[in-house]
């Protein structure tokens, strides 16, 4: 599994909020383990961490929360934001959405 970290705000890159995203990934995928969907993967049976449905969100102590969401079977988004800015997490799906749907649009080109 590979952890690439893409953008920040103006502020400076910081280590720590760097590891927590990337712990938050983890304890996805290790719950997913215990109660995930078992899926047929091209022959082989897997675990499937995460579907088109999934996402989660962890309130942190410092007013921030890190917010998961499926962008593929095989890649997640993790976005850290303040809990005020959370609230309006419709706008953050729909952010997350046209994403999603600009990266579908670029590999389904590169297939063609």
């Amino acid at each position: 599994m590979s952890k690439l970290y893409l953008a920040t705000d103006s502020s400076p890159v910081d280590l720590q909020t760097h590891e927590l995203c990337s712990d938050m990934i983890d304890v996805v995928i290790d719950i997913s383990g215990i109660y995930g969907r078992v899926t047929d993967l091209g022959g082989r049976v897997g675990v499937q961490a995460y579907d088109a449905a999934s996402s989660s969100a962890i309130k942190l102590s410092n007013g921030m929360v890190i917010y998961l969401r499926e962008v593929s079977t095989s890649l997640a988004l993790v976005c850290m934001v303040r809990e005020k800015n959370f609230r309006k997490r419709g706008l953050i799906d729909y952010n997350i959405d046209t994403f999603k749907q600009a990266l579908s649009e670029i590999f389904d080109d590169k297939k063609a």
